[in-house]
């Protein structure tokens, strides 16, 4: 029992002059500790920024690069660039700020400005207007006793960005930002990725893109550079409402226009408007979309496609137009035009034919050879104008329909639908390798 409190009485003996020790070394990292370290380094050893912080000058220095991505601010795709806000991590060793934490009250750190040492000139390699370098005056640097430093300069990045619309809104597009030491070569400093490369910790989401992937590369070419790579998907909630329906429901009133009669009046004027609105639509997507022929929205296309469906609609109501003035007195019902009205009235199913000698009872069936007879037949006189037109419009009807529809499902619809699968399985294959990587360690 003796033992035993003797032993507790020495532990706690330690313990209190341990901690002592702690708060007087604590007590002792005074403002005249850093006033001397700061003399020590600066004055006495003469540190001098302009050189490079390694004692043999012909080693380069290892800088490591990551980047914390807060948000993306903006993505402009008619000016092909991108804008984002964050702040780069760059890491490297100073040989010239070393000191032993014992002669200074066990001070192991110093926060310094970062115009007051050396710093590799790290800049955006692809800048989208100005030229400029990273941080500002007011920020510092964190430099321990063994001489690694590190600085955080927050920047707002704006960057060039290759824009790929063929997909557009269904896009998804992928930016670089490219940082290097802009006047050192690859044998004076050497910029490496970091750790992580792209932290996403304090990344705040975008209202208009989803952020669905980073990455980070070395370049290791006659420049020392870091790339980062954002990859983003557009949300097209806005687009589809906005853009995509009114422009599927105005390719069907497009076809609507052979549903109206001639005799109304009212066709020429309808066909246009809608012609119209589809130029308008045009105008707003072309609005949109980068100034350049390297690629075509597939949205374009359709709309260019659509408008010149109109166009034809348009050019066969005014057509039609003039044939109903057409007098039977003057002008006859060509055989062209009776094969049409013969040929409409089969695909109506109603059982009768205009022929030489009059109608042929619904009941009556007719040979193969008589229905070509009859088809080819051009002697009728009950064939006027108005039933010409009105076979017209049976026939575009149908034609215009079926090619709205072939082109709205397949050049839309499929194409979309291949990329959205195509980006989950890049997505699948993406996980399933990172699973194998991560069993693989």
């Amino acid at each position: 029992m003796i033992k035993i409190r003797v032993c507790c009485v020495g532990v706690l003996h330690f313990m209190c002059v341990l901690v002592l020790v702690t708060v007087h070394q604590t007590e002792a990292q005074t403002a005249d500790n850093v006033k001397a370290l700061m003399m020590k380094l600066f004055t006495t050893d003469g540190y001098n920024k302009k050189v490079r912080p390694v004692a043999n000058q012909n080693e380069p220095i290892l800088v490591y690069c990551d980047f914390v991505l807060s948000s993306i601010i903006d993505f402009n795709e008619q000016e092909e660039s991108l804008k984002v806000s964050g702040y780069l991590v760059l890491q490297w060793k100073d040989e010239f700020l070393t000191w032993d934490p014992d002669d200074y009250g066990g001070l192991d750190r110093l926060i310094l400005p970062q115009d007051d040492i050396w710093r590799p000139d790290a800049s955006l390699r692809n800048p989208f207007k100005t030229f400029t370098g990273l941080g500002s005056t007011f920020l510092n640097v964190k430099v321990d006793n063994q001489g690694n430093v590190i600085w955080m300069p927050f920047q707002v990045l704006e960057s060039t960005c290759d824009v790929n619309i063929t997909y557009f809104p269904f896009d998804v597009q992928e930016c670089p930002i490219k940082i290097i030491a802009w006047s050192y070569s690859k044998e004076e400093v050497e910029i490496n990725e970091g750790n992580n490369g792209i932290y996403l910790d304090e990344f705040e989401e975008n209202a208009l893109w989803n952020l669905i992937g980073t990455s980070a590369e070395e370049v290791n070419t006659e420049e020392a550079a870091v790339i980062f790579k954002i990859k983003m998907k557009r949300k097209p909630t806005y687009y589809v409402i906005n853009i995509i329906m009114p422009v599927t429901l105005l390719s069907f009133l497009n076809v609507i226009t052979f549903a109206l009669p001639v005799t109304s009046g009212e066709r020429a004027s309808y066909a246009i408007t809608v012609f119209l609105s589809m130029a308008v639509f045009l105008t707003i997507v072309s609005a949109e979309l980068p100034k350049n022929s390297n690629v075509v929205s597939l949205m374009a296309v359709y709309l260019l496609t659509m408008s010149c469906l109109s166009t034809a609609i348009v050019t066969i109501s005014l057509l039609e137009l003039r044939l109903l003035t057409r007098h039977l007195d003057n002008r006859p019902v060509t055989r062209f035009y009776k094969r049409i009205y013969n040929v409409c009235k089969r695909l109506q199913c109603k059982g009768e034919k205009i022929g030489k000698k009059g109608k042929v009872g619904a009941n009556s069936v007719p040979s193969l050879t008589e229905k070509s007879n009859n088809i080819a037949d051009d002697g009728s006189d009950d064939v006027n104008w108005k039933n010409v037109t009105s076979s017209l419009d049976y026939m575009f009807f149908w034609i215009f329909l079926i090619s709205s529809a072939h082109r709205t499902g397949t050049q839309i619809q499929r194409r979309y639908f291949r990329h959205v699968v195509r980006l989950q399985l890049d997505a699948l294959s993406e996980k399933k390798y990172h699973f194998i990587s991560l069993k693989g360690i």
